[in-house]
């Protein structure tokens, strides 16, 4: 399993992030991930299928998602849908905090659903509108949104668990971030156990339960996903592209794409050449 943490920026002057869904062409799969911030999916037309921990969601046209801070999730998107993503920072529900920066919303749909899609929708045509007030307006049904999460959505009755695993997503964010803005350089268990103050034993047992993945997949995974641009580039060679990705070497860089991708870095390289080209 790959899990991976997603940093989220919302649109400047916005406190909020919106956009249509990537996946909306259809023959898209988003593979498990969490992040800080609150997420919500609002399919508007065609269907998504959502996994949340163990559990499966089909939505459909009409129907929407509230996806909790931390909260490990994967989509697949088989057809072409219009579902418009909201995304929340979780700094802005601190009033509103059942916890140390905790916070969780229902999933189950009820009688408020129609209004909530309604909303959601208006904030969309009026950020895309981009028309005279259109910032004011736009954070004026971002406020209403907010209104009814903490109103009519937000859970006060929440088991430890949740607690402690939200509390540990966090430690692990801020782990994973780190990682990411330094995976070229030396990066061994020890060492990022080091900079964070835990014992190798302890970190590597917090990859495998918290993010079902053990650290040094996380860190080759990184580097994986930042080799492949470098070789969509076409701007260095196999062996360069794993040495500036952090990778001892060209052959141990050959093992780790072959094992993950199905084929050789010098092959996947081959084809993007040729989609350049076509």
């Amino acid at each position: 399993m790959d899990f991976s943490h997603e940093l989220i920026v919302p649109e400047e002057g916005f406190p909020f992030k919106i956009f249509l869904f990537e996946g909306g062409g259809g023959n898209y799969h988003r593979e498990k991930h969490w992040h800080r911030s609150v997420e919500i999916f609002a399919v508007h037309s065609g269907e998504l299928e959502f996994y949340i921990d163990d559990r499966a969601w089909h939505l459909a046209s009409g129907d929407f998602m509230i996806v909790n801070s931390n909260e490990v999730h994967a989509i697949d998107s088989p057809l072409m849908n219009e579902t418009v993503v909201l995304q929340i920072p979780l700094r802005l529900f601190e009033n509103y905090f059942t916890a140390d920066q905790f916070i969780w919303f229902t999933h189950e749909p009820g009688r408020r659903d129609e209004h909530f899609m309604e909303l959601v929708s208006e904030l969309y045509r009026v950020y895309s509108w981009k028309g005279c007030g259109y910032d004011m307006k736009s954070i004026s049904i971002f406020y209403q949104i907010m209104y009814l999460l903490v109103k009519d959505y937000r859970l006060t009755d929440v088991d430890g668990a949740f607690m402690r695993k939200n509390k540990n997503l966090t430690r692990l964010s801020a782990i994973t971030s780190y990682m990411k803005d330094n995976y070229t350089g030396e990066m061994s268990l020890e060492t990022v156990a080091r900079i964070f103050d835990y014992s190798p034993n302890y970190l590597s047992r917090m990859f495998r339960r918290y993010a079902g993945i053990t650290y040094k997949d996380y860190l080759q995974n990184i580097r994986l996903r930042y080799a492949v641009k470098d070789l969509e580039s076409g701007r260095y060679n196999v062996t360069e592209t794993a040495l500036r990705n952090g990778f001892s070497g060209s052959k141990a860089f050959a093992r780790a794409f072959r094992k993950k991708y199905g084929l050789l870095p010098s092959e996947y390289q081959g084809k993007a050449d040729q989609t350049l080209k076509g």
